[in-house]
């Protein structure tokens, strides 16, 4: 990917008390903003690099239409605005497969009998 992105384990950086994150999730810095595309593909090299990555989150500025819109083309969606020591921001998260195909509701998931 051309435009500078990185990323870091969520639990290391200034999000780690604003959502629960996994020991496997990944937050994005964003640089300079890349295409949603390109923004897809990193997210996508990301969950083939760590199967075990159940979430890449996204923050941008709270409220920030443009910058969400932006996001969600990338294949991310918006899923609350928090605080934190440098302000507020919206998260968006992007999922894999195995993970939106969890049961979401408590009669849905197995249980030993």
């Amino acid at each position: 990917m051309n435009a500078p992105v990185t990323s870091r384990l969520a639990r290391r950086g200034e999000f780690v008390d604003a959502y629960p994150a996994g020991a496997h999730d990944i937050e994005l810095i964003i640089q300079v903003r890349p295409s949603s595309a390109e923004l897809s593909t990193a997210v996508d090299e990301i969950f083939a690099s760590d199967p075990r990555c159940r979430r890449v989150v996204l923050a941008v500025p709270e409220r920030d239409v443009p910058s969400i819109a932006w996001a969600e083309a990338g294949g991310f969606r918006y899923v609350i605005d928090v605080e934190v020591r440098s302000g507020g921001y919206s998260l968006l998260v992007r999922e894999p497969g195995w993970v939106l195909a969890q049961p979401h509701i408590l009669d849905d998931i197995p249980l030993k009998e």
